[in-house]
């Protein structure tokens, strides 16, 4: 797998005890700081910032000085680091193709949304690469016989009229004989009349239900097993630079750390 050659982890937005132990800190001219990446400060004005912008469009957040607030804004930092260490990451690599999305399953909330807005988060993202063996395709197709599977279909030619005598016949295509009206379905030589006017059904073809073929899917498969695979590699990269390479200041902690007084999620 490849990926970002700095740093070490992505993900779940960084374990609860990442950057902890910090009191408020000052940066540059004295102004608060929220955190820092690589040493860096980050100000708090920046995650004020990030906050208003959230505030100012039309979900109802709890407000500043509540218990559910605090929490806001230490989520939103973990928002804010995140763009920060993948802004870092980015550098040279090329725009990541059209389609890339992050998975917030597989990758955490604030990664995948921060990836939503940030073709940089975006372009790191596309940097790693996971390719499953043939084995690991096959297992899956075998496992997974609900999701590659085909229910029966006909290959028919069909007509449809105001009249029985006008019921020129189509070209022959295939049809899933459920989405037939119940006239056809029980009399499909036809004609018939149903609350939509004249019917005629020629079944030229059943198909019977079965598996799809393995190799009709395995391309399919082996794109999704592929990009599961890149997305979790992206997600311990993440987890282990915010672990590693972002301190967090008193007020800023992650949401889950059980050591900030608002933590809800306690071991």
């Amino acid at each position: 797998m490849t990926g970002p050659s700095s740093g070490g982890g992505p993900g779940s937005g960084g374990g609860p005890g990442s950057g902890c132990g910090a009191g408020p800190g000052t940066g540059l001219g004295g102004g608060v700081v929220a955190a820092w990446v690589d040493g860096e400060p980050v100000p708090a004005a920046e995650v004020a910032a990030e906050l208003d912008r959230l505030r100012s469009g039309p979900l109802r957040l709890p407000p500043d000085g509540t218990q559910d607030g605090r929490q806001l804004r230490r989520w939103v930092t973990q928002r804010v680091v995140i763009r920060r260490l993948l802004a870092g990451a980015a550098r040279g690599l090329p725009r990541a193709p059209d389609g890339v999305r992050a998975d917030p399953a597989l990758v955490g909330t604030a990664a995948a949304d921060v990836a939503a807005t940030s073709a940089a988060a975006r372009a790191v993202l596309a940097s790693f690469a996971g390719r499953p063996d043939e084995a690991e395709v096959r297992a899956h197709y075998d496992a997974h016989p609900d999701r590659y599977g085909r229910p029966e279909r006909w290959l028919v030619r069909q007509a449809f009229g105001p009249t029985p005598a006008e019921l020129p016949l189509s070209p022959p295509y295939e049809v899933d004989p459920a989405t037939l009206v119940p006239e056809l379905r029980s009399a499909p030589d036809g004609p018939v009349e149903s609350a939509l006017g004249w019917h005629r059904l020629v079944v030229e073809e059943v198909r019977p239900a079965g598996p799809v073929p393995y190799e009709q899917v395995r391309p399919a498969i082996e794109a999704e097993l592929g990009d599961r695979r890149a997305q979790l590699a992206f997600a311990r990269w993440l987890d282990q630079a915010l672990a590693t390479r972002v301190r967090l200041a008193e007020g800023y902690e992650h949401p889950a750390d059980p050591r900030q007084p608002d933590a809800t999620h306690r071991h």
